[in-house]
C-alpha cells in the first residue's frame, strides 16, 4: 500500500514546481471575481480586462479632449454671433437716433445725416443675412426681425417725406416708427443677444479637467491592484510591463488635465476681461443711442415730452452701469460731456427757449450734443471692436493643443495596453 503525501497549508511547493503554483491564503478584494479558479485562468482574465480598461480609458479621454477643442471653437463662433446680434440692436437704435435728430431741422436734413441713416439700415439688413448664415438656430427670429425692420423703414420714410414737406403728420409717423421699433424689433434683437450670450458662456464653461482625471485614476488603480496580485503569487514586487503601463497613463493623464485646466482658467479670464467689454460695451452703445433718440423725441413733442425724458434717464443709467465695466477714462469723460450738454438742452426747453434747445441738440460741432455724442459713439464702437477681436482670438488660439494631447493619449494608451498585456503574459508564460 503506497503512502500518500500530505502537504500542509502554507508549505512551499515541491522542487521544480512552476512559479505561482503555490496558492497562498486568498483574501477578498476588488479583483476577487477576476481571480477565482486556477492561476493561469486568473492571469488570462486579468490580462484581457486590464487591456480593455486601458483602451476604454484612452477612448474616453480622447473624446473629452476633442469635445474640449470643439467647445472652445463653438465659444468663439457664438461670441462672433453675439457681436452680430449686438450690432443689429445698436445699428437699429443708431438709425432711429439719426432719423429723429434730423427730424428736428425739418426739410433741411443734411446729406451727412441722411447717408449715416442709410448706412445704419444697410448694416442692419446685411447683418441679418450674415447672422442667419452663421447660426441656423437664429434663422426664425432673424426672419421676423427682417420683417420688423422693413416695416420700420417704410414708416420712417413716410415720416421723413412728410417732414421734408413741412406736414405735421410726419411727427405722428415718426413716433409710430420709433414705437414699433421698440415694441417689435428690439425685443427680437434682445432675444438674439441673450440666446447667443448663453451659448457662448456655456461653451466657455465646457472644459472638464475632472472628467479627464477620472479615467486615468481608475486605470492606474486597476494596474496597482493587478501588480499587487501578481506580486503576491510570484514573489516579485514590480511587474515591469504593468509599471510601464501605469507610468504611460500617468503622463497622458497629467498632460490632458493640465491642458483642460489651463484652458478653463484662460476662458474664465476671457469672460472677465475682453468678453465682458464686448457685452457691456455693446450694451452701452445701444442704451446711449436709445437715449439720443429720446432726446430728439422730447423736443419733437414740444412741451409734452416728459415721458421721453424719463426714458432718457433710464437709458442713461444703463450706460453708466455698462461703462463701469467697458469704458476707459476717456470714454467715460466723453459720455459725461454729452450728459452735461443734454442737461443744457433740458434747461433751455423747460425755460421756453425751444429753438435754442433744438439748435443745441442738432449741432454737430463740439459745442452741441450731436457732435459730442458722435465722438462718444465712435470711441465706444472702437472699444467694442478691439475687445471682440481679443475675445475671439483668445478663444480660438491654442486649441490645437487639445488635439496634441488627444494624440499623446492615443499613443501612450496603446503603449500602456500593450505593456500591460506583455507584462501579464510574461507571468503566464513562466507559469506554463
Amino acid at each position: 500500500m503506497s503512502q500518500q503525501t500530505v502537504t500542509r497549508p502554507g508549505t512551499p511547493p515541491p522542487q521544480g514546481a512552476p512559479p505561482g503554483s503555490a496558492e497562498p491564503h486568498r483574501r477578498g478584494g476588488p479583483l476577487t471575481a477576476l481571480t477565482r479558479g486556477s492561476t493561469p485562468a486568473a492571469l488570462a482574465r486579468l490580462r484581457t480586462v486590464t487591456a480593455v480598461v486601458l483602451l476604454v480609458a484612452t477612448a474616453l479621454s480622447v473624446v473629452v479632449l476633442v469635445l474640449g477643442y470643439d467647445a472652445n471653437r463653438s465659444a468663439a463662433r457664438d461670441t462672433e454671433q453675439l457681436i452680430r446680434a449686438q450690432a443689429l440692436e445698436t445699428d437699429l437704435l443708431r438709425a432711429d437716433a439719426l432719423a429723429t435728430n434730423a427730424f428736428l431741422v425739418g426739410g433741411l436734413e443734411s446729406a451727412e445725416q441722411r447717408s449715416a441713416y442709410d448706412d445704419a439700415l444697410a448694416s442692419v439688413t446685411g447683418g441679418i443675412a450674415a447672422a442667419a448664415e452663421a447660426q441656423p438656430a437664429d434663422q426664425q427670429v432673424l426672419s421676423r426681425l427682417n420683417t420688423a425692420v422693413l416695416a420700420y423703414a417704410s414708416t420712417m420714410e413716410l415720416a421723413r417725406a412728410n417732414n421734408r414737406q413741412g406736414l405735421p403728420v410726419g411727427s405722428a409717423y415718426l413716433r409710430q416708427a420709433s414705437s414699433e421699433l421698440r415694441s417689435t424689433a428690439l425685443p427680437l434683437t434682445s432675444a438674439l443677444v441673450t440666446a447667443n450670450a448663453e451659448r457662448a458662456e456655456s461653451a466657455m464653461d465646457d472644459q472638464h479637467p475632472w472628467l479627464l482625471l477620472l479615467p486615468a485614476v481608475l486605470a492606474i488603480g486597476l494596474l496597482f491592484l493587478v501588480n499587487r496580485w501578481i506580486a503576491e503569487r510570484f514573489r516579485r514586487r514590480v511587474n515591469v510591463g504593468v509599471a510601464l503601463a501605469a507610468l504611460s497613463v500617468l503622463v497622458a493623464g497629467v498632460v490632458a488635465v493640465a491642458v483642460a485646466g489651463t484652458r478653463a482658467g484662460e476662458n474664465a479670464s476671457v469672460r472677465q476681461t475682453s468678453y465682458a467689454v464686448v457685452v457691456e460695451g455693446a450694451a452701452a452703445r445701444t442704451a446711449a443711442n436709445d437715449a439720443k433718440s429720446d432726446e430728439s423725441l422730447r423736443l419733437i413733442a414740444r412741451g409734452s415730452g416728459q415721458a421721453f425724458e424719463d426714458a432718457w434717464s433710464a437709458a442713461a443709467a444703463e450706460v453708466d452701469d455698462a461703462l463701469a465695466t467697458a469704458g476707459d477714462t476717456a470714454v467715460r469723460a466723453q459720455w459725461q460731456e454729452y450728459v452735461d450738454r443734454h442737461a443744457e438742452v433740458v434747461d433751455l426747453d423747460n425755460g421756453g427757449a425751444w429753438d435754442d434747445a433744438v439748435a443745441l441738440a442738432t449741432t454737430e460741432g463740439p459745442e452741441g450734443t450731436t457732435g459730442v455724442f458722435t465722438s462718444f459713439d465712435t470711441a465706444m464702437a472702437q472699444t467694442v471692436s478691439d475687445a471682440a477681436g481679443s475675445a475671439t482670438g483668445s478663444l480660438r488660439g491654442g486649441t490645437w493643443i487639445f488635439l496634441a494631447a488627444a494624440g499623446l493619449w492615443v499613443a501612450l494608451g496603446l503603449l500602456a495596453a500593450g505593456a500591460a498585456w506583455r507584462g501579464v503574459s510574461t507571468r503566464l508564460e513562466e507559469y506554463a
